[in-house]
């Protein structure tokens, strides 16, 4: 149906143009012939030429200023292509999720991320409930746990390009004692409102349904996050057995000056030692 009525846009101009040159000489021909019916010869060569340089004028003007119209409506096209390129360009995309910490599968996080070609300011967030209406101050369990963040209370100024701000928010344990087991009830709908570096505002609106967390399990677990944990166990034994804390070792360093004197001291006990055996003796 566009593709009509895109095609049907483009054959106006064509057809105007050709009105336009067709309806002088269909003029033109109409009075040779009335005239020739009428027996009046009066219409002289000079008359017709007359004739057809006027309506030529005439059509030449109306060309023209299609034409000029034509190439206004082209610029105009052209000077909003450019515009929209260029905001484009430095458009910026503010987007809002929740993911497992890698901790385990009842931690959640949120993170902000800017997936966008350009910086994001002003980004504020609004939460809405289900008839869109901002859910008040102290409302909502599950609203006040986003809000002891400073980004959802007073937003963020700005962020760059591919920037992301993760945080932890809350752990389904503690929550489902907040509400009672009722984990997967709460619904929200968050409105991020933001601006690129020229003040043109721009929107994004999420909804998170707690609902589709249900039955979602997790088998073992981040890989990363228990090697950690198993160096940090090893730096907790060797701690233990050397006596120091704080990374670093114990050393007694022992060079080739430290074995000769041990062997000199060696050599001088012995020799004391056989001294005393002689004196008993």
């Amino acid at each position: 149906m566009l593709l009509k009525k895109s095609n049907e846009k483009s054959l106006i101009p064509l057809m105007v143009t050709s009105m336009t040159v067709v309806a002088p000489l269909l003029f033109i021909l109409g009075l040779v012939v009335g005239n020739q019916l009428q027996g009046n010869s009066s219409l002289t060569a000079d008359s017709i030429s007359s004739w057809l340089s006027a309506i030529a004028t005439v059509a030449i003007a109306i060309l023209t200023f299609i034409l000029a119209k034509e190439t206004w409506y082209l610029r105009d096209a052209q000077t909003r292509q450019l515009e929209e390129l260029k905001r484009e360009n430095i458009r910026p995309n503010v987007g809002i999720q929740l993911e497992s910490s890698p901790v385990g599968v009842n931690f959640v996080n949120v993170k902000i991320s800017n997936l966008g070609k350009g910086i994001a300011r002003k980004v504020s967030i609004t939460f809405l409930d289900r008839t869109e209406n901002e859910i008040p101050i102290g409302a909502d369990v599950v609203v006040e746990k986003f809000r002891k963040l400073a980004i959802f209370r007073h937003g963020i100024q700005a962020m760059g390009i591919g920037q992301e701000i993760s945080s932890f928010v809350f752990s389904f344990i503690e929550l489902g004692n907040e509400l009672n087991g009722e984990i997967f009830k709460p619904y929200l709908n968050m409105l991020i409102e933001f601006e690129d570096v020229e003040g043109n505002p721009y929107s994004n609106s999420f909804t998170i349904d707690f609902s589709q967390y249900e039955g979602i399990t997790e088998l073992g677990g981040d890989a990363l996050h228990k090697m950690a944990t198993e160096v940090k166990k090893i730096r907790e034994q060797i701690e233990k057995i050397t006596g120091r804390s704080g990374g670093k070792l114990g050393v007694d360093i022992f060079d080739s000056n430290d074995r000769k004197a041990e062997l000199e001291a060696t050599k001088k006990w012995i020799e004391e030692q056989k001294r005393n055996h002689d004196a008993k003796r």
